[in-house]
Protein backbone atom coordinates (compact mmCIF):
# COMPACT_ATOMS: atom_id res chain seq x y z
CA UNK A 1 0.00 0.00 0.00
CA UNK A 2 1.23 3.51 -0.85
CA UNK A 3 2.84 5.22 2.20
CA UNK A 4 0.68 8.32 1.77
CA UNK A 5 -2.47 6.19 1.63
CA UNK A 6 -1.42 4.48 4.88
CA UNK A 7 -0.66 7.89 6.42
CA UNK A 8 -4.10 9.27 5.58
CA UNK A 9 -6.02 6.15 6.60
CA UNK A 10 -4.24 5.97 9.96
CA UNK A 11 -4.72 9.73 10.40
CA UNK A 12 -8.46 9.39 9.78
CA UNK A 13 -8.60 6.47 12.24
CA UNK A 14 -6.70 8.48 14.83
CA UNK A 15 -9.02 11.48 14.28
CA UNK A 16 -11.99 9.26 15.09
CA UNK A 17 -10.31 7.54 18.04
CA UNK A 18 -9.19 10.77 19.68
CA UNK A 19 -12.80 11.85 20.15
CA UNK A 20 -12.53 9.96 23.45
CA UNK A 21 -9.61 12.02 24.77
CA UNK A 22 -11.53 15.19 25.62
CA UNK A 23 -15.14 14.07 25.58
CA UNK A 24 -15.12 14.35 29.38
CA UNK A 25 -13.86 17.94 29.21
CA UNK A 26 -16.61 18.57 26.66
CA UNK A 27 -19.31 17.69 29.20
CA UNK A 28 -17.48 19.02 32.27
CA UNK A 29 -19.60 22.15 32.96
CA UNK A 30 -22.75 19.99 32.88
CA UNK A 31 -21.61 17.03 35.01
CA UNK A 32 -19.87 19.27 37.56
CA UNK A 33 -23.26 20.81 38.28
CA UNK A 34 -25.18 17.52 38.05
CA UNK A 35 -22.79 15.54 40.26
CA UNK A 36 -21.48 18.36 42.47
CA UNK A 37 -17.84 17.85 41.40
CA UNK A 38 -15.16 20.32 42.47
CA UNK A 39 -12.53 21.55 40.00
CA UNK A 40 -9.97 19.46 41.88
CA UNK A 41 -12.07 16.29 41.46
CA UNK A 42 -12.51 17.04 37.76
CA UNK A 43 -8.77 17.49 37.47
CA UNK A 44 -8.21 14.10 39.13
CA UNK A 45 -10.54 12.39 36.62
CA UNK A 46 -8.69 14.05 33.74
CA UNK A 47 -5.36 13.07 35.28
CA UNK A 48 -6.37 9.41 35.71
CA UNK A 49 -7.05 9.17 31.99
CA UNK A 50 -3.42 10.22 31.51
CA UNK A 51 -2.35 7.79 34.23
CA UNK A 52 -3.94 4.92 32.33
CA UNK A 53 -2.14 6.11 29.22
CA UNK A 54 1.26 6.22 30.96
CA UNK A 55 0.82 2.82 32.63
CA UNK A 56 0.02 1.18 29.27
CA UNK A 57 2.37 3.00 26.90
CA UNK A 58 5.57 1.09 27.63
CA UNK A 59 3.74 -2.20 27.08
CA UNK A 60 2.44 -1.02 23.71
CA UNK A 61 5.88 0.35 22.79
CA UNK A 62 7.56 -2.98 23.61
CA UNK A 63 4.94 -4.80 21.54
CA UNK A 64 5.44 -2.36 18.65
CA UNK A 65 9.20 -3.07 18.56
CA UNK A 66 8.59 -6.84 18.56
CA UNK A 67 5.38 -7.21 16.55
CA UNK A 68 3.26 -5.36 13.98
CA UNK A 69 2.25 -2.07 15.69
CA UNK A 70 -1.09 -2.15 13.86
CA UNK A 71 -2.35 -4.69 16.42
CA UNK A 72 -1.85 -2.20 19.26
CA UNK A 73 -3.77 0.42 17.28
CA UNK A 74 -6.72 -1.90 16.65
CA UNK A 75 -7.07 -3.24 20.20
CA UNK A 76 -6.34 0.11 21.83
CA UNK A 77 -9.14 1.85 19.95
CA UNK A 78 -11.51 -1.02 20.78
CA UNK A 79 -10.75 -0.74 24.52
CA UNK A 80 -11.02 3.06 24.61
CA UNK A 81 -14.30 3.16 22.68
CA UNK A 82 -15.90 0.39 24.72
CA UNK A 83 -15.03 2.09 28.03
CA UNK A 84 -16.47 5.36 26.70
CA UNK A 85 -19.76 3.73 25.75
CA UNK A 86 -19.98 2.15 29.21
CA UNK A 87 -19.36 5.58 30.74
CA UNK A 88 -22.24 7.09 28.76
CA UNK A 89 -24.58 4.36 30.08
CA UNK A 90 -23.45 3.68 33.66
CA UNK A 91 -21.43 6.64 35.03
CA UNK A 92 -23.19 8.38 37.90
CA UNK A 93 -20.47 10.28 39.74
CA UNK A 94 -16.82 10.66 40.59
CA UNK A 95 -15.69 7.06 41.14
CA UNK A 96 -17.43 5.33 38.23
CA UNK A 97 -16.24 8.06 35.86
CA UNK A 98 -12.69 7.89 37.20
CA UNK A 99 -12.46 4.11 36.65
CA UNK A 100 -13.90 4.15 33.13
CA UNK A 101 -11.79 7.15 32.08
CA UNK A 102 -8.68 5.34 33.32
CA UNK A 103 -9.58 2.33 31.15
CA UNK A 104 -10.09 4.64 28.18
CA UNK A 105 -6.61 6.06 28.76
CA UNK A 106 -5.17 2.54 28.71
CA UNK A 107 -6.82 1.99 25.34
CA UNK A 108 -5.76 5.30 23.78
CA UNK A 109 -2.13 4.46 24.62
CA UNK A 110 -2.28 1.84 21.87
CA UNK A 111 -2.89 4.40 19.14
CA UNK A 112 -0.52 7.36 19.10
CA UNK A 113 2.95 5.84 19.64
CA UNK A 114 2.38 2.69 17.52
CA UNK A 115 1.03 4.98 14.80
CA UNK A 116 4.15 7.16 14.96
CA UNK A 117 6.27 4.00 14.80
CA UNK A 118 4.58 3.05 11.53
CA UNK A 119 4.78 6.53 9.98
CA UNK A 120 8.43 7.10 10.97
CA UNK A 121 9.40 3.87 9.18
CA UNK A 122 7.45 4.68 6.03
CA UNK A 123 8.99 8.11 5.35
CA UNK A 124 12.63 9.24 4.95
CA UNK A 125 14.10 11.84 7.32
CA UNK A 126 13.59 14.84 5.02
CA UNK A 127 9.83 14.07 4.75
CA UNK A 128 9.27 12.75 8.27
CA UNK A 129 8.48 16.10 9.88
CA UNK A 130 5.74 16.76 7.33
CA UNK A 131 4.33 13.23 7.62
CA UNK A 132 4.30 13.21 11.42
CA UNK A 133 2.82 16.71 11.29
CA UNK A 134 -0.17 15.28 9.42
CA UNK A 135 -0.50 12.37 11.85
CA UNK A 136 -0.21 14.56 14.96
CA UNK A 137 -2.63 16.99 13.34
CA UNK A 138 -5.25 14.26 13.17
CA UNK A 139 -4.81 13.75 16.92
CA UNK A 140 -5.28 17.47 17.53
CA UNK A 141 -8.37 17.89 15.36
CA UNK A 142 -9.88 14.69 16.74
CA UNK A 143 -9.27 15.81 20.32
CA UNK A 144 -11.04 19.10 19.74
CA UNK A 145 -13.90 17.65 17.73
CA UNK A 146 -15.60 16.20 20.80
CA UNK A 147 -15.92 19.75 22.16
CA UNK A 148 -17.54 20.76 18.88
CA UNK A 149 -19.99 17.83 19.11
CA UNK A 150 -20.84 18.93 22.64
CA UNK A 151 -21.28 22.57 21.71
CA UNK A 152 -23.60 21.74 18.81
CA UNK A 153 -25.64 18.85 20.20
CA UNK A 154 -25.49 18.60 24.02
CA UNK A 155 -28.80 20.45 24.42
CA UNK A 156 -30.50 17.90 22.16
CA UNK A 157 -28.83 14.63 23.20
CA UNK A 158 -27.49 15.39 26.68
CA UNK A 159 -24.00 14.66 27.97
CA UNK A 160 -24.64 10.92 27.69
CA UNK A 161 -25.33 11.25 23.97
CA UNK A 162 -22.16 13.28 23.42
CA UNK A 163 -20.03 10.62 25.13
CA UNK A 164 -21.80 7.75 23.35
CA UNK A 165 -21.37 9.24 19.85
CA UNK A 166 -17.72 10.20 20.32
CA UNK A 167 -16.93 6.78 21.81
CA UNK A 168 -18.61 5.03 18.88
CA UNK A 169 -16.27 6.92 16.55
CA UNK A 170 -13.42 5.21 18.40
CA UNK A 171 -14.83 1.77 17.53
CA UNK A 172 -15.03 2.80 13.87
CA UNK A 173 -11.34 3.76 14.10
CA UNK A 174 -10.52 0.24 15.26
CA UNK A 175 -12.21 -1.20 12.16
CA UNK A 176 -10.36 1.16 9.80
CA UNK A 177 -6.99 0.27 11.33
CA UNK A 178 -7.82 -3.43 11.11
CA UNK A 179 -8.22 -3.25 7.33
CA UNK A 180 -5.13 -1.06 6.63
CA UNK A 181 -2.36 -3.13 5.06
CA UNK A 182 0.89 -2.25 6.84
CA UNK A 183 4.19 -3.41 5.28
CA UNK A 184 6.55 -5.44 7.50
CA UNK A 185 8.22 -3.24 10.11
CA UNK A 186 11.85 -3.68 11.25
CA UNK A 187 11.76 -5.46 14.60
CA UNK A 188 14.15 -5.45 17.52
CA UNK A 189 16.69 -8.28 17.65
CA UNK A 190 16.62 -10.14 20.94
CA UNK A 191 15.13 -8.68 24.08
CA UNK A 192 13.78 -5.16 23.84
CA UNK A 193 14.91 -4.73 27.43
CA UNK A 194 18.64 -5.31 26.76
CA UNK A 195 20.52 -3.09 29.26
CA UNK A 196 22.71 -1.46 26.61
CA UNK A 197 19.68 -0.53 24.55
CA UNK A 198 17.95 0.91 27.59
CA UNK A 199 21.02 3.06 28.31
CA UNK A 200 21.03 4.32 24.72
CA UNK A 201 17.45 5.50 25.13
CA UNK A 202 18.65 7.77 27.97
CA UNK A 203 21.58 9.47 26.23
CA UNK A 204 21.96 13.22 26.77
CA UNK A 205 20.35 14.27 23.44
CA UNK A 206 17.40 11.97 24.16
CA UNK A 207 16.98 13.43 27.63
CA UNK A 208 17.03 17.01 26.35
CA UNK A 209 14.49 16.25 23.61
CA UNK A 210 12.31 14.52 26.19
CA UNK A 211 12.74 17.34 28.70
CA UNK A 212 11.41 19.73 26.08
CA UNK A 213 8.57 17.33 25.34
CA UNK A 214 7.68 17.01 29.02
CA UNK A 215 7.43 20.80 29.39
CA UNK A 216 5.39 20.97 26.21
CA UNK A 217 2.99 18.26 27.43
CA UNK A 218 2.63 19.90 30.86
CA UNK A 219 1.34 23.06 29.22
CA UNK A 220 -0.57 21.50 26.32
CA UNK A 221 -2.71 18.97 28.15
CA UNK A 222 -3.61 21.31 30.99
CA UNK A 223 -4.67 23.91 28.44
CA UNK A 224 -6.59 21.45 26.25
CA UNK A 225 -8.42 19.98 29.25
CA UNK A 226 -9.50 23.34 30.64
CA UNK A 227 -9.83 25.71 27.66
CA UNK A 228 -13.44 24.65 27.01
CA UNK A 229 -14.60 25.20 30.62
CA UNK A 230 -12.59 28.46 30.71
CA UNK A 231 -14.31 29.82 27.62
CA UNK A 232 -17.71 28.77 29.01
CA UNK A 233 -16.86 30.82 32.11
CA UNK A 234 -15.68 33.70 29.90
CA UNK A 235 -18.98 33.82 28.02
CA UNK A 236 -20.87 33.71 31.32
CA UNK A 237 -18.87 36.76 32.44
CA UNK A 238 -19.77 38.45 29.18
CA UNK A 239 -23.45 38.19 30.14
CA UNK A 240 -24.54 35.09 28.20
CA UNK A 241 -27.14 32.73 29.67
CA UNK A 242 -25.78 29.36 30.86
CA UNK A 243 -27.00 27.29 27.88
CA UNK A 244 -25.63 29.82 25.40
CA UNK A 245 -22.35 30.09 27.31
CA UNK A 246 -21.90 26.30 27.26
CA UNK A 247 -22.70 26.17 23.55
CA UNK A 248 -20.44 29.05 22.47
CA UNK A 249 -17.70 28.20 24.97
CA UNK A 250 -17.43 24.60 23.79
CA UNK A 251 -17.58 25.57 20.10
CA UNK A 252 -14.87 28.19 20.64
CA UNK A 253 -12.81 25.70 22.69
CA UNK A 254 -13.15 23.13 19.90
CA UNK A 255 -11.92 25.60 17.30
CA UNK A 256 -9.01 26.65 19.54
CA UNK A 257 -7.88 23.02 19.81
CA UNK A 258 -8.66 22.09 16.21
CA UNK A 259 -6.63 24.96 14.77
CA UNK A 260 -3.72 22.89 16.04
CA UNK A 261 -4.42 20.45 13.21
CA UNK A 262 -3.02 23.06 10.83
CA UNK A 263 -0.37 24.10 13.34
CA UNK A 264 1.23 20.65 13.64
CA UNK A 265 1.59 20.40 9.86
CA UNK A 266 3.10 23.88 9.67
CA UNK A 267 5.28 23.18 12.71
CA UNK A 268 6.61 20.02 11.08
CA UNK A 269 7.32 21.86 7.82
CA UNK A 270 9.02 24.74 9.65
CA UNK A 271 11.24 22.28 11.54
CA UNK A 272 12.18 20.63 8.22
CA UNK A 273 13.16 24.07 6.90
CA UNK A 274 14.96 25.76 9.83
CA UNK A 275 15.79 22.84 12.11
CA UNK A 276 14.12 21.11 15.04
CA UNK A 277 15.58 23.21 17.87
CA UNK A 278 14.92 26.67 16.38
CA UNK A 279 11.35 25.81 15.43
CA UNK A 280 10.44 24.29 18.81
CA UNK A 281 11.92 27.23 20.74
CA UNK A 282 10.02 29.79 18.65
CA UNK A 283 6.62 28.20 19.26
CA UNK A 284 7.34 27.56 22.97
CA UNK A 285 8.11 31.20 23.75
CA UNK A 286 4.83 32.42 22.25
CA UNK A 287 2.66 29.76 23.90
CA UNK A 288 4.20 30.40 27.32
CA UNK A 289 3.37 34.10 26.98
CA UNK A 290 -0.23 33.17 26.13
CA UNK A 291 -0.46 30.85 29.16
CA UNK A 292 0.67 33.61 31.47
CA UNK A 293 -1.70 36.17 29.95
CA UNK A 294 -4.97 34.51 28.99
CA UNK A 295 -6.44 33.76 32.42
CA UNK A 296 -6.10 37.40 33.46
CA UNK A 297 -7.90 38.59 30.30
CA UNK A 298 -11.52 37.91 31.28
CA UNK A 299 -12.52 41.52 30.55
CA UNK A 300 -11.21 41.53 26.98
CA UNK A 301 -13.77 42.03 24.19
CA UNK A 302 -14.91 38.77 22.61
CA UNK A 303 -13.06 39.28 19.31
CA UNK A 304 -9.76 40.01 21.11
CA UNK A 305 -10.18 37.04 23.45
CA UNK A 306 -10.89 34.70 20.54
CA UNK A 307 -7.84 36.01 18.67
CA UNK A 308 -5.63 35.46 21.73
CA UNK A 309 -7.09 31.98 22.24
CA UNK A 310 -6.49 31.13 18.55
CA UNK A 311 -2.83 32.19 18.76
CA UNK A 312 -2.57 30.15 21.97
CA UNK A 313 -4.16 27.11 20.37
CA UNK A 314 -1.87 27.33 17.33
CA UNK A 315 1.48 27.84 19.04
CA UNK A 316 0.92 25.48 21.97
CA UNK A 317 0.76 22.45 19.66
CA UNK A 318 2.79 23.51 16.60
CA UNK A 319 5.96 22.11 18.19
CA UNK A 320 4.37 18.75 19.09
CA UNK A 321 5.58 16.72 16.07
CA UNK A 322 9.04 18.28 16.40
CA UNK A 323 9.82 16.32 19.58
CA UNK A 324 8.45 13.11 18.08
CA UNK A 325 10.50 13.35 14.90
CA UNK A 326 13.56 14.52 16.88
CA UNK A 327 13.59 11.40 19.02
CA UNK A 328 13.46 9.19 15.91
CA UNK A 329 16.59 11.01 14.71
CA UNK A 330 18.66 10.82 17.90
CA UNK A 331 17.56 7.29 18.94
CA UNK A 332 19.14 4.02 17.75
CA UNK A 333 17.14 2.60 14.80
CA UNK A 334 16.31 -0.75 16.46
CA UNK A 335 14.65 0.82 19.50
CA UNK A 336 12.72 3.67 17.89
CA UNK A 337 9.36 2.50 19.27
CA UNK A 338 10.85 2.04 22.74
CA UNK A 339 12.43 5.51 22.55
CA UNK A 340 9.07 6.97 21.47
CA UNK A 341 7.43 5.07 24.32
CA UNK A 342 9.90 6.41 26.88
CA UNK A 343 9.33 9.89 25.48
CA UNK A 344 5.59 9.44 25.78
CA UNK A 345 5.87 8.12 29.36
CA UNK A 346 8.07 11.04 30.45
CA UNK A 347 5.87 13.57 28.70
CA UNK A 348 2.53 12.18 29.79
CA UNK A 349 3.61 11.49 33.36
CA UNK A 350 3.64 15.24 33.94
CA UNK A 351 0.15 15.45 32.44
CA UNK A 352 -1.09 13.30 35.31
CA UNK A 353 -0.30 16.24 37.58
CA UNK A 354 -0.84 19.37 35.48
CA UNK A 355 -4.67 19.11 35.28
CA UNK A 356 -4.82 18.52 39.05
CA UNK A 357 -2.48 21.46 39.71
CA UNK A 358 -4.62 23.58 37.41
CA UNK A 359 -7.83 22.54 39.17
CA UNK A 360 -6.27 23.16 42.61
CA UNK A 361 -5.15 26.70 41.74
CA UNK A 362 -8.54 27.35 40.14
CA UNK A 363 -10.30 26.24 43.33
CA UNK A 364 -7.95 28.25 45.57
CA UNK A 365 -7.44 31.36 43.43
CA UNK A 366 -8.76 32.04 39.91
CA UNK A 367 -8.33 31.28 36.21
CA UNK A 368 -5.44 33.74 35.88
CA UNK A 369 -3.36 32.04 38.57
CA UNK A 370 -4.15 28.55 37.23
CA UNK A 371 -3.03 29.35 33.68
CA UNK A 372 -0.01 31.34 34.87
CA UNK A 373 1.36 28.49 37.01
CA UNK A 374 1.08 26.15 34.03
CA UNK A 375 2.97 28.62 31.84
CA UNK A 376 5.76 29.28 34.33
CA UNK A 377 6.57 25.58 34.79
CA UNK A 378 6.73 25.19 30.99
CA UNK A 379 9.84 27.40 30.87
CA UNK A 380 11.83 24.18 31.40
CA UNK A 381 11.10 23.30 27.75
CA UNK A 382 12.89 26.18 25.97
CA UNK A 383 15.80 25.76 28.41
CA UNK A 384 16.16 22.13 27.26
CA UNK A 385 15.98 23.24 23.63
CA UNK A 386 18.72 25.84 24.12
CA UNK A 387 20.97 23.19 25.70
CA UNK A 388 20.17 20.75 22.90
CA UNK A 389 21.08 23.39 20.34
CA UNK A 390 24.62 23.51 21.71
CA UNK A 391 25.21 19.79 21.06
CA UNK A 392 22.96 19.13 18.06
CA UNK A 393 25.99 19.00 15.73
CA UNK A 394 27.06 15.79 17.51
CA UNK A 395 23.76 14.05 16.66
CA UNK A 396 21.75 13.19 13.54
CA UNK A 397 19.20 15.83 14.52
CA UNK A 398 17.96 17.71 11.46
CA UNK A 399 19.26 21.30 11.59
CA UNK A 400 17.46 22.73 8.57
CA UNK A 401 17.61 22.59 4.80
Amino acid sequence: MNPYKILWLLSIAQFLAMQVWFNFSAILPVVETEWGLTSTQSGIIIACFHLGYVVAILFYSFMSDKYNPKQSFVYGALIAGSAGILLSIFAQGFWSTLILRTISGIGIAGIYVPGMRIISQLFPSHERGKALGVFVGSLVVGSGFSLLVSGLFIEMIGWQGVVFITSTFCLIASLIAFFVKIPPMPTSNGSAFDLKKIKNVFKKPNLLVNGGYAGHCWELYAMWAWIGPFLVYYFLQQGFEQEAAIRFGNIAGALVIMIGGIATYIGGRVSDAIGRVKAATFFLVISIFCSIAIGWSIQLPIIIMLLLAAIYGFTIVADSPIYNVSITEVADPDVIALALGVQSVLGFTVTIFSPIVFGFFLDQFNWGMAFMVIGLVTIIAPICMLLLGKIQHTTKLHQGN
